[in-house]
């Protein structure tokens, strides 16, 4: 990127009001290849239809999102080229394929100062290239200025806002085709053993690295807690969540579904049919909010502020404390009652710690 922003002439700077301008042909690019971050570009795709109606619409992502994306009002998803050697060959393939396609507007819809989106946006060849001023904004011709916001949801509003155009909702909404939602009801009627049951999700998971996952001593006191309250559960884990089914089965009061669906599809489809998800920040809690399930969210005190989803998506918990295992239960159980999933909200059990977490 430094060898093309010396070689590669600075563009003229055009004007950043996208609006009534004839647009027929749209690229929108976020390379990033983490769930989450592919579930936040929802909302643009859905944004750039709104405002140009009559406009085809490319995406260039990552295998994720070509995945998730489907039935979306997409003409074509590419994937951006990840692993090496190859990527060298591979980009020059995308970029001739993109080039081929004159599109008239391509934007890097990250909302950041990503070096990737910048340079797929800027050698795509379209007329008009935009993205967010900063360190590699030197191939846009249109620089949407430093966003103020920091919340990655209210952001993608603040960025429309500067291309003079209106996005309308935050959060996007994942589709489904009628057999995927079927083979979902099905599977859950079987879990859980009848199709009357309020049906809650748990999953244990989230970036370990990152400190966001919450300690599974927790997980097991809510299930319990909710089990207590006559509450059916089916626990969810991730591919790097496997090696705790075991522990997690040993310590559960009651035979409790443990799966790990591999299909992010079926996974969503799965989801999409709870009346309540419970989760720490994590891929999974975008997820869910984009199926439109109730989401009860455990954050870091450090990281609500940037990744929490919007309140009518979600009710995040969080605290300079960290959040207890009795917090969660208190809250799973008042939603349940707000949604009418309860017929009075039950009094929450006393919480017997698993191996001394709060």
């Amino acid at each position: 990127m430094r060898v093309i922003g010396w070689c590669a002439p600075k563009n003229g700077q055009l004007s950043a009001d996208l609006h009534d301008l004839p647009i027929k042909k749209i690229l929108l690019v976020r390379a990033n290849f983490r769930m989450g971050n592919a579930i936040l570009a929802l909302p643009a795709i859905a944004g750039f239809q709104k405002n140009f109606p009559g406009a085809t619409i490319d995406f260039v992502g990552s295998p994720m999102s070509n995945l998730l994306f489907q039935y979306q009002p997409l003409q074509r998803h590419y994937i951006a080229p990840r692993r090496f050697p190859r990527v060298f060959w591979q980009y020059l393939r995308l970029i001739r394929q993109l080039r081929a396609k004159s599109y008239d507007l391509a934007v890097d819809v990250s909302c950041s100062q990503s070096a990737v989106g910048a340079f797929i946006v800027g050698v795509s060849g379209a007329r008009i290239r935009a993205g967010l001023s900063g360190k590699w904004d030197r191939l846009f011709n249109v620089k949407v200025l430093k966003l103020k916001e920091e919340n990655k949801y209210a952001k993608l509003s603040e960025f429309f806002a500067g291309l003079g155009l209106a996005l309308g909702e935050t959060w996007g909404a994942l589709k489904f085709s009628p057999a995927e939602k079927l083979d979902a009801v099905n599977r859950l009627d079987v879990l859980f053993e009848t199709k009357q049951a309020k049906k809650i999700g748990v999953f244990v998971g989230g970036r370990k690295l990152r400190g966001k996952r919450w300690p599974v001593a927790n997980f097991i006191d809510v299930i319990n807690g909710l089990d207590r309250s006559d509450v059916r559960v089916i626990v969810f884990l991730g591919p790097e969540e496997t090696d705790l089914a075991d522990p997690l089965r040993r310590s559960l009061t009651s035979i409790t579904p443990i799966i790990c669906e591999p299909s992010v599809r079926k996974f969503a489809a799965l989801i999409s049919n709870l009346d309540l998800f419970i989760c720490c920040d994590s891929g999974p809690m975008h997820l869910a909010c984009a199926v439109g399930v109730p989401v009860l969210a455990i954050f870091q005190e450090r990281d609500v502020s940037r990744w929490a989803p919007p309140p009518s998506t979600a009710r995040t918990l969080y605290g300079s404390d960290g959040v207890s295992a009795a917090q969660v239960l208190n809250a799973a159980l008042e939603e349940l009652a707000r949604s009418g999933s309860t017929e009075a909200a039950p009094t929450p059990p006393a919480i017997a710690t698993a191996a001394g977490h709060a």
